[in-house]
């Protein structure tokens, strides 16, 4: 048994080999990609009934929330206060004054990128707080910003959206993936908490038909890998029970384990970017970037000699999906990328932004997000660049550098521009420019040579990688990603559904103003596409790259 489990722990990675084992043969693992359904009861557990209790003690007394434990004073008043507002009392009951199951995921001081422009004014740096509750019972994130007096400021709701989940629920999820029956008869040994793989655990997921897909609870994924395959065991936190569905995902092969040996990266290094726009000029381009909570580096405010260029470019969510079997189940994350002060991102900066000046005179602002192991399996690594031409023409592509838990992955970042208002929005096909008088969508084929005109700005596709976009216009709405957006959509859907949709839903006009959302589909492919090994250079093992990116184009058009 001894050596089971050793052989276990160095498949995971947690130590230095040179390369990854084969499981035992007394262990045979199911076939690559096969579905292995679970029970779907939730485990006694005490660490459940714990969690049970403090819902139900939460559920009979005011405020009716579960609050965040552990918090200072400063911090606790706040989520008290946010949670006793009529505006989140109302969003957390029936219409006959039951309470409506509903948790506070996050409360921390409220970065810039957290805050609405209208209400910039109201919330100088460090005194406003950012409160993030979660509804379970009908799949709700609202928003809550709170001034220094506990004043509630602003509140937004988003159906059909989930935060980040604290350090407790990933725990918790852990725990019950760990004590299923399910996952010890994958694993062929009863697993432990050291054999999940950490990132995992609190990264939000969905399997395609399963119940996680069709009630919209709140799902987690924690992963244990096992040789050259990840299992995925997908849990419940709604209801605290395993899902019922396992599966098994081919990751390719990897040349070698080992812990990322890079020192981590110090907060007081990027607390400014967090709490303070800086500012960005050169030839006559100027414009502000931060980091927000989740949405990435945000560019903003671009001028070029003085003429909007855009009002705001950032990457809300990293969308990857993997097959799980030829029955149409699918797996995978919603990746978040952002600010570690304050933040629950998944995916944190691995270097502060970088300014490069290039021979063509051009400047290409630059930040890597990175997870702590990359690039072993289900870590990630994703990049944002824009790049500022001489000729007034901004570029801003979002890349992934694997490794991802899988050879089959389908990557959808979905970015969010938000061009200069001015005139109508009108699709020019390069004969003539049609307008544009209702919120909508469309699916562009790789390749499309059509562009979006608004505001003295020509929009269009930078392909890249990506095989076909979805492409969606909407009316600017403050809750719609002014401010920091939760995860929006689901992970694994290979069709339009990724998140701007739900915006869309009821189709409103559009008149001097709009956002595009631009959402480009990405495969992988080992050793070629969105992928990450190491290889030995000059007798030392370094990342290699196989990279894949998308973005957008912006050019100045006459009116």
């Amino acid at each position: 048994m001894f050596q089971r489990l050793l052989l276990l722990v160095v498949a995971l990675g947690l130590v230095g080999c040179s390369t990854a084992p084969t499981p035992p043969s007394a262990a045979p693992l199911p076939a690559a990609s096969a579905v292995v359904l679970g029970d779907g009861r939730t485990p006694d557990l005490p660490a459940i009934h714990a969690e049970q209790e403090r819902r139900r003690a939460a559920l009979a007394a005011p405020p009716y929330l579960v609050l965040r434990p552990g918090l200072d004073a400063r911090l606790d008043a706040a989520q008290r206060a946010a949670a006793e507002s009529p505006q989140v009392q109302a969003a957390t009951r029936l219409t006959t004054g039951d309470p409506l199951l509903a948790e506070v995921m996050a409360v921390g001081a409220a970065s810039a990128g957290d805050i609405p422009p209208a209400l910039a004014d109201r919330c100088p740096p460090g005194t406003c707080v950012r409160v993030v509750i979660y509804g379970y019972s009908d799949n709700t994130t609202l928003t809550v910003l709170l001034d220094a007096q506990n004043q509630v400021l602003d509140v937004q709701s988003l159906v059909a959206a989930q935060p980040e989940i604290p350090r407790e629920l990933a725990d918790l999820a852990t725990q019950i993936a760990i004590s299923s029956p399910v996952t010890a008869a994958a694993l062929g040994l009863t697993p432990t908490e050291a054999m999940a793989l950490d990132y995992a655990s609190a990264t939000k997921t969905t399997m395609i038909g399963t119940p996680c897909e069709r009630s919209r609870h709140l799902c987690v994924s924690p992963v244990f890998a096992w040789g050259t395959q990840a299992l995925w065991v997908i849990v419940d936190l709604t209801d605290l029970r395993l899902v019922g569905a396992s599966t098994w995902t081919e990751q390719g092969q990897l040349s070698q384990r080992r812990d990322v040996s890079e020192a981590s990266l110090e907060d007081a290094a990027l607390a400014p970017l967090c709490e303070t726009p800086q500012l960005l000029e050169h030839q006559g381009w100027r414009a502000s970037y931060l980091l927000t909570s989740s949405d990435g580096l945000e560019l903003r405010d671009v001028t070029f000699q003085g003429r909007p260029v855009v009002q705001s470019i950032k990457v809300v969510d990293w969308h990857v999906g993997y097959a799980a079997g030829s029955d149409g189940r699918r797996v995978g994350f919603s990746d978040t990328v952002g600010c570690p002060v304050f933040s629950s991102a998944a995916i944190i900066p691995y270097t502060l932004p970088t300014l490069t000046t290039n021979e063509d005179g051009s400047l290409q602002l630059g930040m890597t997000f990175r997870s702590p192991n990359w690039p072993q399996a289900c870590n990630y690594q994703y990049t944002m660049r824009a790049t500022f031409m001489p000729d007034g023409t901004l570029s801003a592509e979002v890349g992934s550098d694997g490794r991802g838990c899988g050879i089959d992955g389908v990557y959808h970042p979905v970015l969010r521009i938000a061009p200069p208002a001015g005139g109508s929005l009108r699709l020019d096909d390069g004969t003539q420019a049609t307008p544009i008088t209702q919120e909508g969508f469309a699916t562009w084929p790789v390749g499309d040579s059509r562009s979006f005109v608004i505001g003295g700005v020509r929009l269009a596709p930078l392909w890249g990688d990506a095989q076909h976009a979805y492409l969606y216009w909407s009316r600017p709405n403050p809750a719609e990603g002014q401010g920091d957006l939760p995860s929006i959509g689901t992970c694994c859907n290979l069709d339009h559904q990724q998140g701007p949709e739900q915006f869309i839903a009821a189709p409103e006009a559009i008149n001097s103003e709009a956002v595009i959302w631009y959402v480009p589909s990405i495969t992988n492919a080992e050793r070629e596409r969105c992928w990450a090994d190491m290889v030995l250079k000059d007798g030392v093992l370094r990342p290699q790259i196989w990279p894949c990116h998308s973005g957008v184009r912006l050019t100045a058009v006459g009116e």
